[in-house]
């Protein structure tokens, strides 16, 4: 096989998708595979030809391919592409292991090879990628060329001269203005079976089956908007429903910001977690109905300033209407949240929405916080009077539901972080001070999560088995020592103990449990040590806010917007920055011009009163 260059090469020449090289040679390529831990991953290329082809018509040295993971390593290299080898060698990774001929487009369990149109060739997939999880109609990408003369039932099939590929490649402007390659499977040549409809999934698109949903308040605009929502779901089979009526659980997951699409295949092929809330690992003990939002870039489920879309609002109108199609069926004592970064944030977002509504809710590399001042930063906030449907009266505390911290003190939550995550692990330590200055020790404990699967299994285990029925003991924490933000839900859903903590919690034990009272207080800042005031609480608290590269230098822990403007007038250079050659694009530092329109914009958010207290205003007025 070739080395290096072969997708260059294809990029330079036209590129045949699904073509036909004669009426018996080839007429497409097929992608088929799984979802691995960092996301869809191809198990198998199948050529489908215009002829049945005899079983021993075909052998490994026939094939050249092409795969997302043999075009990495000739693009990047084996140690920048492969984060763990399982098999310890070096370079096979995504190639050929077997081939043989089948009459259906997939593999044989037994690998025989019998009379059929369909050549299988099975890739190696024993490792795992470094980096993050990309979508599926990159990583499925595949491409054969035909390298001798295979006999045929009809006639001889010669070989071909190019790469037969089911996939496109284009140039794009990308992250920093970097021009990169875009690769663009043909959806209509993949196969994922485990999503498949045999396999109790259905997929709900945009025009085609999406949920209509009305009247969704976005804290983004302050506007509302309706608008469809797609969605994934797994039902348990019909004989399964009724064996279990009334102790259905009902799990909704929802991804991370790089599966934001408009395809809701994006979120389910994203990370390894809706499959295997699906799996027969789960299902056998914990029959469960598996829920995915599918969320646009456009309507980004939260931000990082602590504020969420019209989709917060639409994913509660699909849980109630879900809630009402299985009525009888799901126990409601037994529903559950997961998710990871912006998917993870939207959970807990949730969580204090409705009180005691989620049983239990896995957030991994995920945060929330306070913020009673959200118009400052968005341009609106969602209330129990502009939002009725996000609050809808479950649990609904009028006086605290702002207060974050305190309503979810009596919630059953397993937190996962990488170290190397500063967002998320600055903003669960800080949660870590708050219970701890209120009496309440949050269970903690790190690892590498390359040590081995059952070690860590027992000691995440460990973690979260401890006595919960005091105020604000239903929340653990994992950390692993190892990877970076993207990593984290590699990690966590590698791990058992999770979904086995995850379908043991009830609502039940939330109820009982009370929450935090202390944490209802005013707070009171810290004393010259740090150290927090004696009976502070976390009432009328703006959190310290986190960037990838750590704490926000502007809005620093019980921020105000007088505070956050005299900083961002501070910030204001005597003289126009010098942009280095890192920070282009989305890296580049704003201009003296923006960073005066930027703290214009902030100041003229104040009241009157607000204004007087800006000591270094004049600053900017005068320019």
């Amino acid at each position: 096989m070739r080395k290096s260059g072969v997708l260059s090469a294809l990029c330079a020449s036209l590129l045949l998708t699904g073509c036909v090289s004669s009426d018996d040679g080839i007429l497409r390529v097929l992608s088929y595979g799984f979802v691995d831990l960092e996301g869809a991953k191809t198990s198998a290329i199948i050529v489908e030809y215009g002829q049945d082809l005899k079983a021993d018509a075909v052998n490994v040295e026939d094939f050249e391919i092409i795969d997302y993971t043999i075009w990495q390593e000739q693009e990047n290299g084996y140690e920048r592409t492969i984060e763990t080898d399982k098999d310890d060698t070096p370079g096979n990774e995504g190639q050929i292991t077997y081939v043989y001929v089948n009459d259906a487009p997939q593999p044989a369990n037994d690998r025989v090879s019998k009379d059929g149109r369909y050549v299988i060739i099975e890739v190696n997939t024993d490792y795992i990628l470094t980096g993050q999880n990309l979508v599926y109609t990159t990583t499925m990408m595949a491409g054969v060329r035909q390298l001798h003369s295979i006999r045929g039932q009809k006639s001889t099939i010669p070989a071909t001269e190019e790469m037969l590929t089911n996939y496109t490649v284009e140039e794009r402007e990308g992250f920093g203005g970097r021009m990169q390659q875009v690769i663009n499977t043909d959806k209509a040549n993949i196969l994922l079976p485990e999503l498949s409809e045999a396999n109790g999934w259905s997929i709900h698109r945009i025009g085609d089956g999406a949920f209509q949903a009305t009247h969704c308040y976005s804290e983004y605009t302050g506007e509302y908007v309706d608008f469809e929502l797609p969605y994934s779901i797994y039902v348990p089979s019909k004989d399964v429903l009724e064996a279990n009526k009334g102790k259905i659980g009902l799990t909704i997951h929802m991804e991370h910001a790089g599966a934001n699409d408009t395809d809701p295949m994006a979120a389910v092929t994203s990370s390894r977690a809706a499959v295997k809330h699906a799996s027969p690992l789960v299902q056998k003990e914990h029959p469960t109905i598996v829920l995915v939002p599918q969320i646009e870039e456009s309507r980004r489920s939260t931000n990082d300033l602590v504020a969420s879309s019209e989709a917060n609002t639409a994913i509660w109108e699909l849980v109630d209407h879900i809630l009402d199609t299985y009525k009888g069926y799901i126990d409601e004592n037994r529903i559950y949240g997961t998710g990871q970064s912006m998917g993870g944030m939207t959970i807990l977002n949730m969580a204090a929405q409705r009180d005691n509504f989620f049983a239990g809710v896995v957030a991994t590399g995920a945060q929330w916080s306070n913020s009673y001042n959200k118009t400052f930063q968005n341009d609106g906030e969602r209330t129990p009077d502009n939002d009725t449907i996000s609050f809808n009266g479950w649990g609904l505390d009028r006086e605290n539901y702002q207060n974050w911290y305190y309503m979810v003190s009596d919630d059953n939550i397993l937190v996962q972080t990488c170290k190397g995550d500063a967002m998320a692990t600055g903003l669960w330590l800080a949660l870590a001070d708050y219970y701890e200055a209120a009496g309440v020790k949050i269970p903690y404990d790190e690892w590498s999560p390359f040590d081995d699967l059952q070690e860590q299994n027992q000691r995440g285990a460990a973690v979260v088995n401890h006595d919960n029925s005091t105020p604000g003991s239903g929340i653990s924490w994992v950390g692993f020592t190892d990877g970076s933000h993207m990593s984290t839900w590699k990690y966590g859903y590698q791990l058992d103990y999770c979904f086995d903590w995850l379908y043991a919690q009830n609502r039940s034990t939330e109820i009982q449990r009370e929450k935090v009272k202390q944490l209802r207080n005013e707070w009171l800042g810290r004393d010259s040590r740090g150290k927090i005031r004696a009976g502070s609480g976390t009432n009328h608290l703006n959190s310290g806010q986190y960037t990838p590269g750590g704490a926000d230098a502007i809005y620093g822990e019980g921020w105000t917007p007088v505070s956050a403007t005299i900083k961002l007038i501070d910030a204001i250079p005597e003289t126009e920055p010098v942009q280095t050659e890192g920070q282009r694009g989305p890296n580049r530092r704003l201009s003296r011009g923006e960073l005066i329109e930027q703290a214009k914009a902030a100041y003229n958010k104040l009241s009157e009163n607000e204004k007087e207290q800006v000591t270094n205003a004049k600053k900017i007025l005068a320019e």
